[in-house]
């Protein structure tokens, strides 16, 4: 019999949440797991270590459940534990527990640094800072020193935010 798959192939691989705390003892508590989409999106380190997991025992295949955790997203510790919504996603890897110590300890690049905002000034490139001072001079005022110019910053549709003069 012929087999035909209609639609998108899932972006996800791996197992769920709950299938993998189903086969570990004690449910997985205390264990460490990733979400693997996680792990090739940020450079920093993205994990949760596992407090209480609650597998659907009506679902034969561990799709659904609920689960807890102590999360680490981009190298920021959360001091709570959360709740993890999206434990039914087949991308979730298991940390193997001789590897866990190492991988948790968090490094300088391990956490996300927020980039510097853009300046609120800018000097004048020299042949226009020249043409500049030339045109106040023929209106009849002085200027001394680099001529400075405020930035107004916009948001736009695109990623970064754009600047004018």
């Amino acid at each position: 019999m012929l087999i035909k798959y209609v639609g998108r192939p899932s972006p996800w691989k791996g197992k769920t949440l709950y299938n993998i705390a189903c086969n570990l003892k004690n449910r997985g508590e205390g264990r460490v797991v990733i979400r693997w989409s996680f792990a090739n999106r940020y450079p920093e380190k993205c994990f949760y270590r596992l407090t209480k997991v609650e597998p659907d025992t009506t679902d034969p295949e561990f799709m659904r459940g609920s689960a807890w955790g102590l999360r680490v997203f981009r190298g920021k510790v959360y001091p709570k534990e959360t709740k993890i919504e999206t434990g039914n996603r087949a991308d979730w890897r298991l940390i193997p527990r001789e590897e866990e110590e190492e991988f948790c300890k968090l490094t300088e690049k391990d956490v996300y640094k927020r980039p510097e905002p853009p300046p609120r000034e800018m000097t004048l490139p020299p042949l226009l800072g020249a043409l500049y001072k030339q045109h106040l001079e023929n209106k009849g005022e002085s200027v001394e020193g680099p001529i400075t110019v405020s930035l107004r910053l916009r948001r736009t549709k695109e990623r970064n935010s754009a600047t004018d003069l």
